[in-house]
């Protein structure tokens, strides 16, 4: 789950002789890359992508960095956009403008768990009950991946007054679509039908 990654200094490795002169020509801290804002990864000329694009020879790894930081940032920050905007609308009682925009989101996730979630958002939202219980029973069935509990733990030390995130994710919310099926969107999202929930 993104929700919950660390960025990851890294460089690119190459395997042969060539490659490895390529490697040399062109690397980079990907850690530094993917921590830049758009405005400095994209726009300045001695930092961001082009420190590698300009560089002959490197345009195809330019063009991958590009790729990865479009995906992992400027999409990520696209949906999650998109998801509370819907959520907003949701709860202002817009039910068809909130589900079209969450089909968006849910055509542009590839994680089982985040498509589960957003399954069980339409279901409630167009007030499928067979629908919501068939995505919960898929959220729960995600298995548990082996970077979450060290997630837990660094999550744990950095907020020690919060309370960390439980696996499946979201499944807090989906329980509380559950246990309030049929009233408004805010009070089956909020913590009371939360609590209430299997």
């Amino acid at each position: 789950m993104r929700a919950l990654c660390l960025s990851i200094a890294a460089t690119l490795v190459f395997g042969g002789s060539a490659a490895a002169q390529t490697e040399d020509r062109c690397a980079f801290d990907l850690g530094a890359m993917m921590s830049m804002d758009f405005a400095t990864f994209d726009s300045t000329l001695d930092s961001g992508w082009r420190m590698v694009g300009d560089r002959p020879g490197c345009e195809a790894i330019a063009a991958d960095l590009l790729a990865q930081y479009r995906t992992d940032k400027i999409d990520e920050q696209r949906r999650s956009l998109m998801h509370h905007e819907a959520q907003l609308r949701a709860a202002s009682g817009q039910t068809d403008a909130a589900i079209a925009l969450i089909e968006q989101v849910r055509s542009m996730q590839s994680a089982p768990e985040m498509i589960a979630y957003h399954d069980a958002e339409i279901a409630f939202l167009r007030g499928d009950l067979p629908a919501l219980n068939a995505a919960r029973d898929r959220l729960l069935a995600v298995p548990e991946p082996e970077y979450f509990t060290r997630s837990i733990a660094r999550f744990r030390e950095r907020y020690p007054d919060q309370p960390p995130p439980v696996w499946p994710l979201n499944i807090e919310t989906v329980n509380g679509f559950v246990a309030c099926f049929g009233r408004p969107y805010m009070e089956a999202y909020n913590a009371p039908c939360r609590r209430s929930g299997n």
